[in-house]
């Protein structure tokens, strides 16, 4: 490894000790969007404990067959940590090391591609650092959902097709295609860049064709690589389709429009996506900087610049197109937005290029690079003052904090007193389930939780939440009954001041077990 790779990757792993990732890597699943990495987290567990089939994985949450089998993303990586974790125990940092090593291949490919184009050490490690300011990026690679690895792994991809173009060894093609098909597997939207390399060969193909006429081998050579990418993720999603039809459909599986919503509907999801998730996804200010480069590179492109500049423009209908169609997701979920990162460092390389070309002096000046570097420092340490209020608001570090909201900070440690008081004992309960007979195929009903999994894949348990089953919501009896002709044996109860209607009353007669806030009946 050449000095500045190493260099590169030791400035990465300092960033990463400042994000507090030493000591995150080995918690469970947090907040936020504590629900979807619990998901994750059931699929592997069920993998791990049941040697399940990998095509045929399940959650802890056994819907209304009492089997729990549903599916979403390609499992390689839930199936993998299984596997790993049947070698060497079950350790959340085995799983979260894993979603790392595939972000951060991600960015060092990143950097070994902006060194190519631009051939200059600062500004190819400016690039993948500044896309690891995002807040929302820095957050989910050291998790379980597996938006980031895809994106990693899309990064990855990229750089193996330049390779690929560089030595003509077909080992690099491959490599590419396997890497981008098994992103588009995990998370379609990480082929926003694949999409965009395909509409500009198109666009080419056709400007080649007016000049020089049909050449079938030089078609055939530019969209044969793209073939078994689309066609591989084309027979997973009717495969999914199949799998969840005959069993669970849990996971999002279809377009969520714009033009589903009404006009009131549009306009809250715009202000959640403007104030809550933007911010999640880059700092504004820095976006609004990116905007701004955006703007020159088309300025570049029509005055002239290189033809590859269009594929900037062609991403960025991509990621319109991506949010037009899957709007309603943007009410809460932060995560969606992870794999249209990609836009930000298209740009930097975009408009550094034409910089280098165009302006030399600009491009080497030290004024300048001392500027981009305040500008990076400042987004680290705002990125770290939320990632770690993230986890703990009574972080030592966040007493160096000047820029957090105050009501950012209440909300969070607002979100976790109330883990502690009612989610937290199910970290540690499932020894004391065993002790009192509850195996862990005996079906439980776990309440209140909204989600999924969550309390259930905390304490290992198959069964039942206040998730789902809309006919019976607010109608504890015909809920439990329900539960009950599926298969359910116990009630289990982390917050006994919330189940204060009337018709919890019989269910809660026979008492077996207490655990800290945690009670358990016999149902």
């Amino acid at each position: 490894m050449k000095k500045r790779d190493a260099l590169f990757l030791f400035i990465l792993i300092l960033i990463s000790l400042l994000y507090n990732y030493h000591e995150i890597i080995f918690k469970g699943p947090w907040l936020p969007h504590m629900w979807r990495a619990a998901d994750c987290l059931s699929i592997t567990q069920n993998f791990y404990m049941e040697g399940l089939n990998f095509f045929k994985p399940a959650v802890h949450w056994t819907g209304p067959q009492g089997n729990g089998k549903t599916i979403s993303e390609f499992p390689i990586i839930y199936f993998t940590v299984a596997k790993l974790w049947t070698l060497f125990g079950k350790h959340y940092f085995i799983y979260r090391s894993i979603n790392i090593l595939l972000v951060f291949s991600g960015l060092f490919s990143l950097y070994k591609i902006s060194y190519r184009i631009l051939k200059d050490n600062f500004w190819a490690a400016f690039i993948p650092i500044f896309l690891f300011t995002s807040p929302a990026l820095v957050f989910y690679t050291n998790n379980f959902l597996p938006n980031a690895p895809a994106l990693g792994l899309s990064l990855t991809g990229i750089w193996c097709y330049f390779l690929f173009r560089d030595t003509g060894k077909k080992k690099w093609l491959v490599l590419s295609v396997l890497f981008f098909t098994v992103a588009g597997l995990l998370k379609v939207t990480s082929l926003l860049i694949v999409l965009a390399f395909f509409s500009f060969q198109v666009l080419q193909s056709y400007s080649d064709i007016r000049r020089n006429g049909v050449n079938g081998k030089a078609l055939l050579s530019r969209f044969l690589p793209y073939l078994p990418v689309f066609a591989i993720l084309f027979i997973w999603v009717r495969y999914t389709d199949y799998y969840n039809s005959n069993n669970n459909r849990i996971f999002l599986q279809d377009l969520f429009p714009i033009w589903d919503l009404n006009a009131e509907q549009r306009n809250e999801i715009w202000k959640n996506l403007y104030f809550t998730l933007l911010p999640s996804f880059f700092n504004k200010k820095a976006l609004a900087v990116v905007g701004t480069l955006f703007v020159i590179n088309i300025v570049f492109w029509l005055n002239k610049g290189n033809k590859y500049l269009l594929i900037i423009p062609i991403t960025f209908l991509g990621v319109m197109l991506y949010i037009f169609l899957w709007f309603k997701a943007f009410d809460v979920h932060d995560y969606y937005l992870i794999n249209l990162l990609i836009i930000i460092p298209l740009i930097l390389l975009g408009f550094l290029h034409e910089l280098r070309t165009r302006f030399k002096m600009v491009f080497s000046s030290m004024i300048f690079k001392s500027t981009a570097i305040i500008g990076v420092s400042i987004l680290i340490y705002l990125t770290t003052m939320t990632n770690r209020l993230k986890y703990d608001v009574n972080d030592p570090i966040l007493k160096y904090d000047v820029a957090l909201d105050q009501a950012e900070k209440e909300l969070y440690a607002y979100k976790q007193y109330n883990y502690r008081r009612t989610f937290e004992a199910f970290e540690s309960i499932t020894p004391y389930l065993r002790s009192i007979g509850i195996n862990r195929n005996d079906m439980v009903i776990s309440i209140p939780d909204n989600s999924i999994n969550i309390s259930l894949v905390l304490m290992d348990q198959k069964g039942f939440t206040d998730y789902g089953y809309v006919p019976t919501k607010r109608k504890p009896k015909e809920r439990i009954e329900e539960f009950k002709s599926i298969g359910a044996k116990y009630l289990i109860v982390n917050d006994i001041d919330k189940i204060n209607h009337q018709e919890f009353t019989p269910y809660l007669q026979n008492k077996i077990g207490e655990y800290k806030n945690v009670s358990i009946f016999k149902l």
